[in-house]
């Protein structure tokens, strides 16, 4: 009995303190020269900075691969209102087979969304803010 009231009693201290929500542990400090990768292909990015891909893999959880199978067609990434945007889609498939990520540098959140016949056609929207999702990411959405 006292190892089920101190094993509830660390879940409550865990979930109060935001340990085990993803939200927290996710952003970090974005290095200072990712503006300079405006102009450049979303993959160079990644390969560049693994700490951005280890969190888009948390972001999208399960969904990472099904995200990269819609990066295989990369257009340059964009500057747009202090954030990186980076749009791809699947091979053949552009227009209904979608993705962007966007990176705010202000506070280094990440936002992703993936366009799907899986989804009806429609987005899906993943971010480390949910709160805070960056106009960018729903022009990116709208253009592409």
């Amino acid at each position: 009995m006292r190892r089920v009231i101190f094993v509830a009693a660390l879940l409550i201290v865990l979930c109060l303190s935001g340990l085990s929500t993803n939200a927290g542990r996710v952003a970090g400090p974005v290095p200072q020269n990712l503006q300079s990768y405006a102009g450049k292909y979303p993959s160079a990015l990644l390969k560049d900075v693994p700490s951005l891909k280890r969190r888009l893999r948390v972001v999208l959880g399960g969904n990472y691969s099904f995200f990269m199978a819609r990066m295989q067609t990369e257009m340059p990434i964009e500057y747009v209102e202090g954030c990186l945007v980076a749009i791809g889609c699947r091979a053949h498939s552009c227009g209904s087979e979608d993705a962007v990520m966007v990176i705010h540098l202000g506070n280094g959140k990440m936002h992703c969304a993936i366009r799907s016949n899986k989804f009806n056609g429609g987005y899906r929207v993943y971010s480390e803010d949910k709160q805070n999702i960056p106009h960018a990411l729903y022009r990116a959405m709208e253009q592409y």
